[in-house]
This record gives structure tokens, C-alpha cells and sequence, in this order.
């Protein structure tokens, strides 16, 4: 797999990879002037839409030396943070729009870090390139879990960490489509829950045990599940005031923190039983 000397990945998108590329184009500069200014103000380390610190949190450690991608970096603000942080960071995104956003505030920030434009399904990199891989409600919501845990799971090192947020199956099981919003009934079934087509961008989520299933086949053993619960008094741009009512009752998003094994993967179905934590309480 090769890519071209302007960052672009000649590796053929599938059909909902373009679709959401097409999508991500589109919204670009809506997000960027809604929710721009939000998410600067967080400075780039913080998780989900309720923007958790990664200090408070812990996920990732000493990330100095250390080669790091970001899958859907979209404006970059993670990738910046990160590499201030003294990691080597590739920022990867789908939408030529979302980079060139990028563009702007790497060179606004004077910031040595690579921007690349191609697909988590199919990224550009030999394997063992990296020693984390992440992405907070990036790719990992809007690519084919089927193709980016083994994709991940190829491009890390033996020990390598991949953690992601992205939405939790349960928000996702009362999805409402049409409108983008979190229903107060149930939308779908939550054991076929696969491909989630909307009209503009295709999502994907999984049950919980077949996402466990998924991560010890590719050779990856789960550290962390942190499901994330909305505080007392949230302020988000991002949410209705009936979805935040929800988000005190069910899981908004969830965090998966899984780490590659030093041996070859395992190709057996797993036992379905999940390591998990307590619901991330972010109020008193």
C-alpha cells in the first residue's frame, strides 16, 4: 500500500467511506463555526461530547517518543495536543475539507505533525508504524469495525494501545436516523445493530460482546471500558436538553481501551463476557 507525495492514499475507498467523505466535506466548516471554539477552549486532551480531561482519566501515560495516529482527526486539535506533548502524531482523516482545516491551525501553531488523507479501513502505513492509535467520536464511529480492528491491529507494535471513544451501542440502539437525535424509545435491534445509514453519513456501532469478541480475534486484550454519563450541569453545543436527560439515565458514549498482545491473534470466538467499569460518574 502506497501513498502519494501529498498525503493522499491511493487505496480505493469503499462506498460508505466516500459517502462519509462526501458528508464530512459538507459539514466542515458548519461544525468548525459551531462547535470550533468549544472544543479550543478544552485545548484538544479531553474526551467525548461532556470533554473529560485526559488527565483526569489517564488513558494514555508518557506519549513522549512515541508514534502515535489519530484515525478522523478532522481539525487536528488531539493530534496538536499530543505532539506538544512530545509524541510523533500522524493526524488521519477522510475529508479534504476537515484537513485543510488542519493545515490552518498547524501552521497557525508552528507544529511539526503529519496530516494524511485516506481512510482507517485502508491506511498508508506498513505494519508495526505505531504504538497508539486513537481517536475521540472520530473514524471509529464512521468506518467499518470489521476492517479498522484488524486494520489497527497490523499497524500497531506488540504492546501497542488502541483507545477510542465513540458512541455507546445503547445511545445508538435509540438512534433516531432521520432526525441525528437520541429517541426515548428504542430505534433498532441491538443484536443485528451493524451499519447505521443516515442521510448524509454512515455510522457503525456493535453489541457490546461482539465488540470483545472483535478485539481478542484481532490479538488485542481490553484494558479499560469506561461508559460515559452526562454530569449534573452539562454545557454542550453538541446535545438537546432531552438528550443530556437521557445521558443521566444511559450510557452517551463509551471508551475502549484495548492493547495488542506480544503473540499471534487468536481465532476462536470469545466467551461474550466483557471487562468493564462502573458508569463514569462526572458529577458529585
Amino acid at each position: 500500500m502506497t501513498s502519494s507525495a501529498d498525503g493522499r492514499s491511493r487505496k480505493r475507498l469503499t462506498p460508505h467511506a466516500a459517502k462519509n467523505r462526501q458528508g464530512w466535506d459538507y459539514f466542515a466548516d458548519w461544525f468548525e463555526s459551531t462547535f470550533g471554539k468549544e472544543l479550543a477552549r478544552h485545548g484538544g486532551m479531553s474526551w467525548g461530547s461532556f470533554h473529560v480531561p485526559e488527565r483526569r482519566l489517564r488513558l494514555f501515560g508518557d506519549l513522549r517518543g512515541k508514534d502515535v495516529l489519530e484515525l478522523g482527526c478532522g481539525a487536528a486539535r488531539w493530534s496538536l495536543a499530543l505532539s506538544r506533548a512530545g509524541a510523533r502524531v500522524v493526524g488521519l482523516d477522510v475529508s479534504p475539507r476537515r484537513l485543510q482545516q488542519a493545515r490552518e491551525l498547524v501552521k497557525r501553531a508552528g507544529a511539526n505533525l503529519r496530516l494524511v488523507e485516506a481512510s482507517a479501513e485502508a491506511v498508508p502505513f506498513p505494519a508495526r508504524s505505531f504504538d497508539v492509535i486513537f481517536c475521540d467520536i472520530g473514524a471509529m464511529s464512521y468506518a467499518d469495525p470489521y476492517r479498522t480492528v484488524p486494520e489497527a491491529a497490523r499497524l500497531l507494535r506488540p504492546g501497542g494501545q488502541l483507545t477510542f471513544c465513540t458512541e455507546s451501542p445503547i445511545r445508538m440502539v435509540h438512534f433516531r436516523s432521520q432526525k441525528s437525535r437520541v429517541s426515548s424509545r428504542p430505534r433498532r435491534n441491538y443484536f443485528t445493530m451493524h451499519r447505521i445509514d443516515l442521510p448524509r453519513t454512515v455510522h457503525f456501532q456493535l453489541p457490546y460482546g461482539e465488540w470483545v469478541r472483535l478485539f481478542r480475534e484481532n490479538g488485542f486484550e481490553v484494558e479499560r471500558l469506561i461508559e460515559m454519563r452526562a454530569p449534573l450541569h452539562p454545557r454542550s453545543k453538541f446535545l438537546t436538553r432531552q438528550e443530556l436527560r437521557w445521558a443521566r439515565q444511559w450510557p452517551f458514549e463509551t471508551i475502549w481501551s484495548v492493547r495488542k498482545k506480544d503473540g499471534p491473534p487468536r481465532r476462536q470466538r470469545a466467551s461474550g463476557k466483557s471487562v468493564s467499569e462502573s458508569a463514569l460518574r462526572l458529577s458529585p
